[in-house]
């Protein structure tokens, strides 16, 4: 059994089945939370759901058999988006909510993620909770077990983006479902709003997800983040060819969403998220958008045109949240794609995302090609290169001390990995993945030759330490 606090990443607990996550895992896991939640309320009960893996069913079994011997009755979903479980799990009165799912992680993997009432992941307080019981979780008397019943949460998630949705225009969509199973969602969604949608890889097909995918022809920092499970070549072509307003993917399990513009173009999260919060900060009001360190400057000017602030935290989706609560942001969002609408959850949600993105069109009144050449240009890199987990902490302490050395260094921020700050502007983040055995670069300079640049001699320094 792992060492406390070993198992949470940045998003849950995910690792590949038979390896790190196993059926007798998946137990113990239902025991522990039964045993901290039975802790904290006189009266408990949790959902719990899962997404299109064919390891999904086994380890959701597994998970409940550890629950119900743990005495909490447990409301189980159908096969759904992550956000349609959180999202259910808050209306109808739950503890918390377990989904099992490894997100956008290759089919070999899988995992959990847990989420409170509010949709918000699971603190890090609450993690260290469930991971200190792991190794010896209290059992209740068997005339204590509980039972379950079945619930639909998708239903009451469309519900939900329906009401808080508002399109005047019928836009042409495609959409990429990955395979995943966001396609039981967003294009009835879409639809609901009058779009006309062209749909690719549906219905969820856990044996097909992420097993055609590969390199793209695409150079941009979105597509090295998406390449590994949507076709991207293919979804920028369509898009082209049919003369659609928009392309939207999302990853496996819905939490995220990718955009593609009319000109064929693949935005980075990043971009996206400079564009909605320009829509959300001139429609809503509120001072406050919440990202992550690894997010571009270019939210930051948007903010500022708007006399708003960027507040910023460690990267996964759990801290995010409880900075959209802690500031009463009006928006939270990572570049890799989650966006968390705090007038519906705190849960990343790719279908409310997808149904934003057209009310952004609408309100904007102009092609997304021209919103996007219309922000402030910054040039945005990123890489990865990989690193086994046991070796990460050695690695991320000799690239701190390497990058502390170089010219012109300014500030250095370790709030997640080592962010290096220099005096054109420019700057270079890298820090460990939660969920992979990699460790992610970022660069962001006012010129492509600079981010270019500073991209190979960062990729340079970490394979020297790295081998």
């Amino acid at each position: 059994m792992p060492t406390p606090r070993s198992l949470f990443g940045s998003s849950g607990i995910r690792g590949k089945v038979n390896d790190t996550i196993t059926g007798p895992l998946a137990i113990r896991i239902g025991l522990a939370t039964a045993q901290v939640l039975r802790s904290h309320h006189k009266a408990t009960q949790i959902m719990v759901g899962h997404d299109h893996r064919t390891t999904s069913p086994m380890l959701t079994s597994a998970l409940m058999a550890g629950l119900l011997q743990g005495g909490v009755p447990v409301i189980q979903t159908e096969m759904a988006p992550t956000p349609s479980i959180a999202y259910a799990a808050g209306k109808e009165g739950m503890n918390a909510s377990i989904i099992v799912t490894a997100s956008h992680n290759p089919p070999e993997y899988n995992g959990f993620k847990f989420h409170n009432p509010d949709g918000a992941g699971f603190s890090v307080p609450q993690q260290e909770e469930i991971e200190a019981a792991l190794p010896s979780p209290e059992l209740v008397s068997w005339e204590y077990f509980a039972d379950f019943n079945s619930f639909e949460a998708i239903p009451l998630h469309l519900n939900a983006i329906q009401d808080a949705t508002d399109v005047k225009k019928s836009h042409t969509v495609v959409l990429d479902a990955a395979l995943g199973v966001g396609g039981l969602v967003t294009p009835t969604a879409l639809q609901e709003l009058k779009a006309k949608v062209k749909i690719l890889n549906t219905p969820p097909d856990g044996k097909e997800y992420a097993q055609h995918c590969g390199p793209s022809k695409i150079q941009s920092a979105a597509a090295a983040e998406w390449q590994h499970f949507v076709r991207l070549d293919e979804l920028s072509e369509i898009v082209i060819t049919t003369k659609a307003d928009v392309g939207i993917a999302h990853d496996g399990d819905a939490d995220r969403v990718l955009a593609v513009d009319d000109h064929g173009r693949v935005l980075a999260g990043d971009t996206l998220l400079a564009l909605i919060a320009d829509y959300y900060l001139a429609t809503r009001g509120g001072k406050v958008i919440a990202t992550t360190v690894s997010s571009s400057s270019a939210v930051d000017h948007i903010a500022q045109r708007h006399g708003a602030k960027v507040e910023r935290c460690r990267v996964g989706d759990v801290f995010v949240s409880n900075l959209v609560k802690q500031h009463n942001a009006v928006l939270g969002a990572e570049p890799s794609g989650p966006f968390i609408f705090p007038e519906i959850h705190l849960c990343p949600d790719g279908p409310l995302a997808a149904c934003k993105i057209l009310e952004l069109l609408d309100w904007a009144k102009r092609p997304l090609s021209q919103l996007v050449d219309d922000l402030p240009a910054t040039q945005l890199l990123r890489a990865s290169l990989s690193c086994p987990n046991d070796q990460k902490d050695q690695v991320m302490a000799d690239i701190g001390f390497a990058l502390e050395q170089w010219q012109n260094m300014q500030n250095v921020n370790r709030m997640d990995g080592v962010r290096v700050s220099f005096s054109d502007s420019s700057w270079i983040l890298i820090r460990p993945s939660g969920t992979e055995p990699v460790i992610r670069i970022t660069v962001e300079a006012l010129s492509a030759q600079r981010a270019k640049l500073l991209l190979k001699d960062a990729t340079t320094a970490l394979k020297r330490i790295i081998q």
